[in-house]
Protein backbone atom coordinates (compact mmCIF):
# COMPACT_ATOMS: atom_id res chain seq x y z
CA UNK A 1 0.00 0.00 0.00
CA UNK A 2 1.51 3.39 -1.06
CA UNK A 3 2.03 5.82 1.72
CA UNK A 4 -0.23 8.91 1.85
CA UNK A 5 1.16 11.81 0.18
CA UNK A 6 2.10 14.88 2.80
CA UNK A 7 1.33 18.39 1.40
CA UNK A 8 3.71 20.69 0.17
CA UNK A 9 4.91 23.16 2.72
CA UNK A 10 4.37 27.07 0.88
CA UNK A 11 5.11 30.57 1.14
CA UNK A 12 6.72 32.63 4.29
CA UNK A 13 7.33 29.70 5.76
CA UNK A 14 8.51 27.43 3.64
CA UNK A 15 11.12 30.37 2.85
CA UNK A 16 12.10 30.14 6.56
CA UNK A 17 12.21 26.36 6.58
CA UNK A 18 14.77 26.03 3.13
CA UNK A 19 16.59 29.51 5.02
CA UNK A 20 17.05 27.28 8.31
CA UNK A 21 18.17 23.82 6.14
CA UNK A 22 20.65 26.24 4.03
CA UNK A 23 22.48 27.81 6.86
CA UNK A 24 22.57 24.14 8.77
CA UNK A 25 24.07 22.22 5.50
CA UNK A 26 26.26 24.76 3.71
CA UNK A 27 28.03 22.26 2.06
CA UNK A 28 26.00 19.20 -0.20
CA UNK A 29 25.82 16.65 2.59
CA UNK A 30 26.26 14.07 0.05
CA UNK A 31 29.34 15.75 -1.38
CA UNK A 32 30.93 16.04 1.60
CA UNK A 33 30.34 12.63 2.50
CA UNK A 34 32.61 12.10 -0.82
CA UNK A 35 34.98 14.31 0.58
CA UNK A 36 34.31 16.86 -1.70
CA UNK A 37 33.18 20.63 -0.89
CA UNK A 38 29.95 21.92 -2.97
CA UNK A 39 27.46 24.41 -1.90
CA UNK A 40 24.22 23.58 -0.57
CA UNK A 41 21.34 25.17 -3.38
CA UNK A 42 18.37 22.39 -2.78
CA UNK A 43 16.63 21.80 0.22
CA UNK A 44 15.56 17.89 -0.43
CA UNK A 45 12.95 15.46 1.40
CA UNK A 46 15.39 12.19 2.56
CA UNK A 47 12.31 10.41 1.99
CA UNK A 48 9.67 12.73 -0.85
CA UNK A 49 6.89 14.08 0.00
CA UNK A 50 5.03 11.54 -2.53
CA UNK A 51 6.39 8.41 -0.15
CA UNK A 52 5.27 9.53 3.17
CA UNK A 53 7.97 12.19 4.17
CA UNK A 54 7.36 15.04 6.01
CA UNK A 55 8.94 19.02 5.80
CA UNK A 56 10.68 18.19 8.97
CA UNK A 57 13.88 19.44 9.86
CA UNK A 58 14.73 15.34 10.23
CA UNK A 59 13.75 14.82 6.85
CA UNK A 60 15.55 17.74 5.27
CA UNK A 61 18.92 18.17 3.74
CA UNK A 62 21.00 20.35 1.67
CA UNK A 63 22.02 19.18 -1.50
CA UNK A 64 24.08 20.53 -4.53
CA UNK A 65 22.19 20.49 -7.91
CA UNK A 66 24.23 17.45 -9.46
CA UNK A 67 23.63 15.38 -5.98
CA UNK A 68 19.43 16.19 -6.03
CA UNK A 69 19.46 14.75 -9.40
CA UNK A 70 20.88 12.14 -9.02
CA UNK A 71 19.28 11.35 -5.66
CA UNK A 72 15.90 12.41 -7.47
CA UNK A 73 16.82 9.15 -10.41
CA UNK A 74 17.19 6.83 -7.60
CA UNK A 75 14.22 7.14 -5.53
CA UNK A 76 11.71 7.37 -8.40
CA UNK A 77 13.72 4.96 -11.42
CA UNK A 78 14.83 7.86 -13.74
CA UNK A 79 17.41 7.51 -16.10
CA UNK A 80 20.15 9.59 -16.46
CA UNK A 81 19.51 12.11 -19.92
CA UNK A 82 22.09 11.84 -22.56
CA UNK A 83 23.96 15.08 -23.66
CA UNK A 84 24.51 15.59 -27.11
CA UNK A 85 27.43 18.21 -28.77
CA UNK A 86 27.02 20.58 -31.28
CA UNK A 87 27.08 18.11 -34.02
CA UNK A 88 24.14 16.42 -32.60
CA UNK A 89 26.09 12.87 -31.80
CA UNK A 90 25.53 11.85 -28.16
CA UNK A 91 28.24 12.50 -26.26
CA UNK A 92 30.05 9.65 -24.23
CA UNK A 93 30.76 10.56 -20.82
CA UNK A 94 33.09 7.97 -20.36
CA UNK A 95 35.44 9.56 -23.05
CA UNK A 96 34.98 12.94 -22.33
Amino acid sequence: MKPESQSRTQGRRWLRIRAHILERDPICVRCASADRVCESVIVDHIIPLAQGGMDDPSNLRGLCIACHDAVTREQFGYRQRKAFGADGLPIDSEWS
